[in-house]
């Protein structure tokens, strides 16, 4: 946990993203939302306290706050959307793997790591891709 806490923690702001639109429509997001969402340049903050990792994405029209035991499944609700989920550190990638517990979601990967100073975020749904770059604000 301390070696995320030193590498990951803080706020990171969205600087750049690469194919988001295609990400979502893999993931079954109608094109009003996927349209919305690529002009986004969200926010996200990182924290580790009490044995815990947080995350939290803010966006222009709302917060989402994730919080995760190294290891343990939980369940989430992201946008309507009802996942397992499993948050791992492993070679210096925190790896987010969220499995579909509602039959309507798809299952997806979310990697976070650290590539010189900046946060590199890729999600990969169906065999596509997406990837954000973050600063550290």
């Amino acid at each position: 946990m301390e070696e995320i806490k030193s590498r990951f923690e803080g706020k990171w702001q969205c600087v750049k993203t690469e194919n988001i639109e295609s990400f979502l429509e893999a993931m079954g997001v109608n094109m009003i939302k996927r349209k919305a969402a690529a002009q986004f340049k969200p926010t996200q903050i990182i924290s580790v306290k009490d044995g815990k990792v947080e995350i939290l994405r803010k966006l222009p029209i709302k917060e989402i706050r994730q919080e995760f035991v190294l290891d343990q499944e939980k369940d989430i609700v992201d946008d309507d959307h009802k996942f397992k989920a499993k948050l791992t550190y492993s070679d210096g990638k925190i790896t987010v793997d969220l499995k579909s517990a509602d039959g309507k979601s798809k299952d997806n990967v979310i990697v976070r790591e650290i590539e010189g100073d900046n946060l590199i975020v890729t999600a990969i749904c169906n065999g596509v891709t997406a990837k954000s770059t973050f600063k550290k604000s």
